[in-house]
């Protein structure tokens, strides 16, 4: 079977969207590393092709603007504003401004670990990919980020200091966000967990009763809590990660648009359409024209 999405460690990331590191930044197989946004994201080919990564990373706009896709959204990121993307999300950079600056931050899981964050501060970090903070505290911000770089360059890294400016920046971040939502700890644990699961499920299964039995949940309870925490119901989740994976199968015209259909374990092809418009207002066959014009 084709690979339908490709998944990036950190090496095969910079090889394909960081073309000016030098081969020791190549070969870094840190748990944490940091760039420029001006110095290495402005030279990819613009929109990329949907990907996954093995890591996390943290998009700091400090000037300019810069558009990126997860999952099923775009969000148009600007000064004072975060994007935080979760390991394993469907993403991929859509436009960058001319004058776009500011830092980019890879981490994997094990720093998070390491930094000791509570479990209501992880899940507030991954309920939402973009997060604004106060106007205070941005010069923390872009300042601590600067030191980050700065420890990570040097000749003698000191993991331990590297941890700790991490740690710094994401407790301000958490503490200064303008929008943390208040009292939906449990909802947000719970759409936490649903998504995570959606992630690896969604070409199996495909029915809010599974998601629920698997959260040890009723049905209805998860409904209301996926609804109050993002708006949407878990349905319309499921329904818009199968169509975003199946538009990254329709893109390559080897592929028959049922096999798609069959490959994302949809009851028919009938079916299939059916969700793919409702999801997107158009037909599997005008998407596939569209994007390949």
């Amino acid at each position: 079977m084709k690979e339908s999405i490709r998944i990036l460690n950190t090496y095969e990331y910079k090889l394909q969207f960081l073309p000016k590191v030098n081969p020791h930044v190549l070969f870094d197989q840190s748990l944490l590393q940091i760039y420029r946004i001006e110095n290495y994201l402005k030279e990819i080919v613009i929109p990329v092709p949907p990907y996954r990564t093995t890591f996390n990373f943290l998009l700091f706009v400090t000037e300019g603007f810069m558009s990126q896709q997860i999952e099923t959204e775009n969000y148009l990121i600007g000064p004072g504003q975060i994007l935080n993307i979760k390991q394993g999300s469907i993403t991929r950079t859509i436009e960058l401004s001319e004058n776009v600056k500011g830092f980019y931050v890879m981490y994997e899981n094990d720093i998070i670990t390491s930094i000791a964050l509570s479990r209501q501060d992880t899940i507030f970090l991954t309920s939402d990919p973009v997060i604004k903070i106060h106007e205070n505290a941005y010069e923390f911000m872009a300042t601590a980020l600067e030191l980050l770089e700065k420890e990570l360059q040097s000749e003698c890294i000191h993991q331990d200091i590297c941890i700790t400016f991490f740690r710094a920046i994401m407790l301000k971040i958490i503490k200064h966000a303008i929008s943390k939502p208040l009292g939906m700890a449990r909802e947000l644990d719970i759409t936490y967990k649903f998504r995570e699961k959606l992630q690896q499920e969604h070409v199996e299964h495909k029915n809010v009763c599974f998601y629920a039995q698997e959260l040890n949940i009723s049905e209805t309870y998860l409904n209301k809590c996926i609804k109050k925490a993002t708006g949407k119901p878990p349905k319309q989740w499921i329904n818009e990660i199968c169509v975003q994976h199946s538009q990254i199968l329709l893109r390559d015209l080897g592929r028959e648009i049922a096999d798609v259909a069959y490959e994302l374990n949809f009851q028919s092809l009938s079916h299939f359409s059916r969700v793919f418009k409702k999801v997107t207002h158009q037909s599997p066959s005008a998407f596939r024209l569209e994007v390949n014009k």
